[in-house]
């Protein structure tokens, strides 16, 4: 550090020297404190300092500034080795990777007392935001905000990196039931930038750096966290309606973000209050969102915003769903049932925005909708565009199968091969084009394997289990006992058999109400060691369960039919016992959501849509009579 600091007094005196200011190099020399240390390399009779006793002076008696300057340059030996080494300052950007190391070895603690004790001219705004995002990192969010205020107490002025940095550290905050003092902290630092951009504002207008709204979507992040929604809005309208702090795609996507999760927060006993709330305050945003691309034609309108925006709406009433499908046709492209067909997709359409066009469909139960939806995107993909791959993957094709299933709760008989479709051909595209993401996954197949059991499709179900395990279950003959074959694939396209499989197989069996077909579900249950699966309490009880209910009413279809041996009914006892006890230790599991959802009756839908009907009708009245 002595080193680095005579380095750079020598340098600061020689540059004076051809300048017309003498009295500024005095200045810079004389202000230079040498301090001892372990790096120091000058002999203890050299650490005093340069101005005393120096033997260069002119007449008038001022020192030398020519010697002052060669004295200040001239190489030092170091003890022991000899080697000649000029001195330099310490510089911030050593300092700051000094303390990142120190933090990295733990040392935090001794980070940030080493960074108070070090010289001013070794310090800037930048070591201190350095040393602050250390402490975020390490949740010493108390400990960030006290350097925050030492740093404005030792004159170091807080930039838009610093308010980036803190607000952005304290949002990362999950449970702030914990952590109210840190809310207090974020509207203190919110009023600091607020300070600190009408200063930018006055002194410096041009400087874009400073005049960022990252502290603003950071501090909207942390309101929507800590549930202080009113506030969101005070933000906003706060903010500047024109100019470089106008509002954002990221504002209006932090802003999204935070009422969706308002519907999270609610309680029970006020969600339908709550959830109008969302609604409202959605599509409110949405609409001053279309002001603001108004007035800044440079407004970027992007898929991730648009997605917020449709997944917010999707928490609100029926009203406000219909408004997102405004949105779906009006930016994404997609048209429904009768309307005109765009020749191509938008190019806001995206993994994103699709999953959140399919979530909301099913949200308001119109699973042909979502089937629609789907469809219509798998025929306009060109293969041969890259980017058009990833539009679908295997959330998307899960959602897809979900819709079937709600249909299939209705009657529909179709459905079944539909969602054995959709499985082939996202397998068929996935390894044609190596797209692992869209392989389907172990919950795709269940929920394929419940369209199957709620319209009692006993083929198209084994052509499922199939396509999931590699194992060749249509290869049974009634009264034989050799097990099935497994086909070889290749790593992770055999899934295992679980608990829900094999549940939804015998299942479907007892739906279809044909022996032949029980024997065959036992013949696999057999396969795959049905009594190891309910013994394993690491699974799902509901499915556990569930298995055992119905193994117990397929061995007693069996049984009232005469058919099975000597060792088939010793094996079946075993079942019985075992599946009782699990009967006993799974009483009252909850039932899972996908369970439980039903389509309803086309009553209640239909009356849903007069209702939908009937506001967007009086709404369009009410504007016309204005």
């Amino acid at each position: 550090m002595i080193q680095s600091q005579g380095r750079r007094a020598a340098r600061n005196v020689s540059q004076n020297l051809r300048g017309p200011s003498l009295s500024a190099a005095i200045r810079s020399a004389s202000s230079l404190e040498w301090k001892e240390g372990p790096t120091s390399t000058r002999p203890p009779s050299e650490k005093r300092s340069l101005l005393q006793s120096y033997p260069g002076k002119s007449q008038s008696g001022r020192p030398n500034l020519e010697l002052l300057a060669q004295r200040l340059t001239q190489p030092v030996k170091r003890e022991g080795n000899g080697e000649v080494e000029q001195k330099r300052l310490l510089k911030p950007y050593d300092l700051s990777m000094q303390l990142k190391h120190m933090c990295s070895e733990g040392d935090l603690n001794g980070a940030v007392e080493r960074l108070k004790t070090m010289p001013r001219d070794a310090q800037n705004a930048a070591v201190w935001n350095t040393m602050i995002s250390e402490c975020l990192s390490a949740e010493r969010y108390q400990l960030s905000y006290e350097l925050f205020i030492d740093m404005k107490r030792r004159g170091f002025s807080p930039n838009n990196i610093t308010f980036s940095t803190m607000l952005s550290g304290i949002s990362l905050i999950k449970d702030w039931s914990k952590y109210s003092k840190q809310l207090q902290n974020a509207h203190s630092l919110y009023e600091y930038f607020q300070k600190h951009v009408e200063s930018v504002k006055y002194h410096e207008p041009d400087n874009s750096k400073e005049l960022s709204l990252q502290p603003l979507v950071a501090y909207i992040q942390i309101l929507g966290g800590a549930g202080e929604y009113h506030k969101i809005f005070d933000v906003y309208f706060a903010m500047d309606q024109e100019g470089p702090l106008a509002p954002d795609r990221f504002v209006f996507t932090a802003m999204f973000k935070a009422i969706s999760a308002r519907h999270k927060r609610s309680v029970t006993g006020e969600e339908t209050s709550t959830r109008n709330d969302v609604s409202s305050d959605a599509k409110h945003v949405w609409l001053q969102m279309e002001k603001v691309m108004q007035k800044n034609p440079d407004f970027q309108l992007d898929p991730g915003l648009i997605a917020t925006a449709i997944r917010a709406l999707t928490r609100g009433s029926p009203n406000d769903q219909t408004f997102a499908f405004v949105i779906i046709h009006d930016r994404l492209g997609l048209s429904k049932p009768g309307e005109d067909v765009p020749r191509r997709l938008s190019n806001n359409l995206n993994a994103w925005t699709l999953d959140a066009t399919l979530q909301l469909c099913n949200t308001m139960q119109k699973h042909r909708l979502t089937v629609h939806f789907l469809r219509q995107v798998m025929e306009k993909i060109n293969w041969d565009k890259v980017w058009m791959r990833y539009l679908i993957d295997s959330s998307h094709i899960h959602k897809l199968l979900r819709a079937y299933a709600g249909l299939a709760s209705l009657g529909s008989l179709n459905e079944p091969n539909e969602a054995l479709e959709a499985l082939e051909w996202s397998i068929k595209h996935g390894v044609i084009y190596d797209l692992p993401k869209l392989s389907p996954t172990a919950q795709s197949y269940h929920l394929a394997l419940m369209t199957c059991c709620r319209s009692a499709d006993w083929p198209t179900a084994i052509r499922v289990y199939e396509l999931m395990t590699g194992v060749e279950a249509g290869h049974f003959e009634s009264g034989k006992s050799f097990p099935p074959t497994i086909k070889k694939r290749s790593k992770g396209k055999n899934l295992p058999t679980d608990v829900e499989t094999i549940s939804f197989l015998l299942r479907t069996a007892l739906a279809a109400n044909n022996l032949t077909h029980i024997r065959h579900a036992m013949w696999l249950a057999d396969f795959v060691r049905v009594d190891a699966l309910l013994s394993d309490e690491k699974t799902a009880a509901f499915y556990r369960s569930k298995l055992a209910s119905t193994l117990m009413e397929a061995i007693k279809r069996l049984q009232e039919a005469g058919d099975f041996t000597r060792e088939q009914e010793k094996a079946w006892s075993s079942y019985r016992s075992l599946a009782r006890e699990v009967l006993k230790s799974t009483r009252g599991s909850p039932k899972p959501g996908v369970e439980e959802e039903r389509l309803g009756n086309m009553r209640t839908l239909v009356d849903m849509d007069n209702y939908v009907a009937f506001q967007m009708a009086s709404r369009s009245t009410k504007a016309r009579t204005q």
